[in-house]
């Protein structure tokens, strides 16, 4: 029989128990879309949905994701003060460029090929604005210290959190019609790093915030895919996978 470390079902135990303690809290708005005009679906894995009435996404033909906005993030007031200052504002242009391109991949990989991801709008086309709205990288030197022999890694992992140091990532969207310009939906979501019984990533400072961005691309996909009746569910809290 195979026999599993005490140490990796204690730690298993812990993610279960705290993920929902775990998840982020969702994003006051950044001003990119009315936030107060947003609301919980069920049936949807973001945050903050709105979607105009009758509206059927697979009448488009075509999808065009405009380059990424970071002027609301660029404008907040935290990320003049983060460990990574002086980095920071060639680090948001690096990230906002990999979102745009994740999210072209994601649709031009659609099994079931529902868009032709174009570079321009074009009649038939629907427009995906995204907005990073806030962007926290790893603290590679807590994550150095949560792994250190004596470390404290549960300490080290509460005072990520307590301090604001844990990975986190937001994004607004508006999905336009690109004949009229007019707003079909609008999204919202705030993510934090998975918990990880091994977290490798943690090594790197953007690993998790790219792996929350690749998930939100993919939820997207499944979005303009969606049957009626259908539940496309949010982000895990947690992953067994260390990479």
């Amino acid at each position: 029989m195979l026999q599993v470390p005490v140490a990796v079902i204690l730690g298993l135990c812990i993610m279960l128990s705290g993920c929902a303690a775990m998840k982020a809290g969702p994003s006051k708005g950044a001003g990119f879309v009315p936030m107060e005009q947003l609301a919980k679906r069920e049936d949807l894995p973001f945050q903050k949905v709105w979607v105009k009435d009758d509206v059927d996404l697979k009448r488009y033909k075509s999808i065009c994701i405009t380059p990424v906005n970071t002027a609301h993030l660029l404008k907040s007031d935290w990320w003049q003060q983060n460990f990574r200052r002086g980095q920071m504002q060639e680090d948001v242009a690096t990230m906002a460029q990999y979102m745009q391109q994740e999210f072209q991949t994601a649709f031009r990989n659609d099994p079931y090929s529902h868009f032709q991801v174009v570079d321009a709008p074009q009649k038939g086309c629907l427009v995906l604005d995204l907005a990073l709205t806030e962007l926290v990288p790893s603290n590679v030197a807590l994550t150095a210290l949560e792994y250190a022999p004596y470390g404290g890694g549960t300490a080290v992992r509460l005072l990520e959190r307590a301090t604001g140091a844990e990975s986190t990532v937001a994004f607004e969207a508006r999905m336009k019609d690109g004949d009229t310009g007019a707003t079909m939906a609008m999204f919202a979501d705030r993510q934090a790093k998975k918990i990880r019984i091994i977290d490798i990533k943690g090594f790197t400072w953007y690993g998790h915030g790219k792996d929350i961005i690749k998930e939100w691309a993919d939820q997207f996909v499944k979005l303009s895919n969606k049957r009626p009746g259908e539940v496309i569910e949010g982000s895990a809290a947690f992953t067994l996978s260390p990479w």
